[in-house]
């Protein structure tokens, strides 16, 4: 359920970035609301059952769940206090963005929305193979970000006024997507490190390793 409310919100999101929406923006705080009650609740449960009862895997299960629900709610801090002032920002202010840009964003949006499902998958699943996929796909998310900065300060040079007039908002909409990502991809390393597999995966930062720890 929680996974379900963060995909709803960067839809939601995005499709009020699109459309200038202010009714699909304000909306974003109530689903926020929700995903911080359903967070709560899987941690008081997870509380509520005895740890001496658990044996050493559904204790590492526990534990896992309790990690992804906690990225969960701070992804959807992010969009809320985030993303959501950005679309409020370009909407008071009536920008737009140009087409190539507006069109690189769409694509990072997209982009999150996969590894989201991908991490979903791989907490029911545990598969190591998709946790790798989705570490790996830090690296394209990187490139994505910084081919669409380029692609920007080049627009910017070029002196297309839409690229002018939204400039730090289309840096700051990457910025806070990229943040997204390293949440989403946080799953992927207590499984990773448990089946012995990090080595193989790509460079492993110190924010990673603290998630593991």
């Amino acid at each position: 359920r929680i996974g379900d409310c963060i995909t709803a919100m960067l839809q939601t999101n995005l499709e009020a970035l699109k459309k200038n929406d202010t009714a699909r923006s304000s909306g974003i705080a109530v689903m926020d609301d929700e995903v911080d009650r359903l967070n709560s609740a899987v941690k008081l449960y997870l509380a509520k059952l005895n740890s001496s009862a658990l044996d050493e895997k559904d204790e590492q299960r526990s534990n896992e769940i309790i990690r992804y629900a906690t990225n969960l709610e701070h992804i959807g801090d992010i969009v809320d206090r985030n993303l959501r002032d950005l679309v409020d920002k370009k909407i008071r202010n009536q920008l737009s963005f140009s087409a190539e840009g507006a069109a690189e964003i769409e694509e990072f949006y997209r982009m999150t929305l996969e590894n989201l499902r991908l991490a979903q998958s791989i907490l029911v699943t545990g598969d190591a193979q998709l946790a790798r996929q989705l570490v790996e796909s830090k690296v394209d998310i990187r490139h994505l970000e910084e081919r669409s900065a380029t692609n920007h300060m080049a627009r910017l040079r070029d002196g297309i006024i839409d690229s002018m007039q939204t400039s730090s908002l289309h840096l700051d909409i990457l910025r806070d997507l990229k943040r997204i990502n390293a949440h989403i991809a946080a799953i992927a390393y207590p499984i990773l490190k448990r089946q012995g597999a990090l080595r193989e995966s790509r460079i492993m930062t110190g924010e990673q390793i603290a998630v593991i720890s």
